[in-house]
């Protein structure tokens, strides 16, 4: 039995709706065009996964959020690495690509695959 996966993108303000097809895992979605930083953690707090353009997570947010299992970064958004390592979180850079919203998806599905597979 798979668990369902949060996903909660804090500013998707850089993509549009067409950018973004429907990952191909069971998933509940959230997305905020902006978020501030008083409204991380709630926004967060259910989470597996997190997207961040540029919402900076630092250790004290990690902190509180227990569920968290993995970061995509498509920006310049700071993230405390050494703290989600010490907690076991993986931490991904989007690459670029002609076709971001498509690379996103794929990079998402790949780690959710990973960890659901015992990689």
């Amino acid at each position: 039995m798979s668990a369902k996966e949060r996903v909660a993108f804090l500013d998707c303000a850089a993509f549009t709706a067409d950018d973004l097809p429907i990952p191909n895992f069971e998933h509940n979605w959230s997305e905020y065009p902006f978020t501030e930083t008083a409204d991380i953690v709630p926004r967060l707090f259910w989470a597996t996964t997190v997207i961040t353009h540029a919402c900076p997570i630092d250790a004290e947010t990690i902190g509180q959020l227990h569920k968290l299992v993995r970061i995509v970064v498509t920006g310049p958004a700071a993230v405390d690495v050494d703290a989600c390592a010490a907690r076991g979180i993986v931490v991904r850079n989007l690459p670029v690509s002609d076709t971001p919203g498509q690379a996103l998806i794929g990079l998402l599905e790949m780690l959710v695959d990973e960890v659901r597979l015992g990689a």
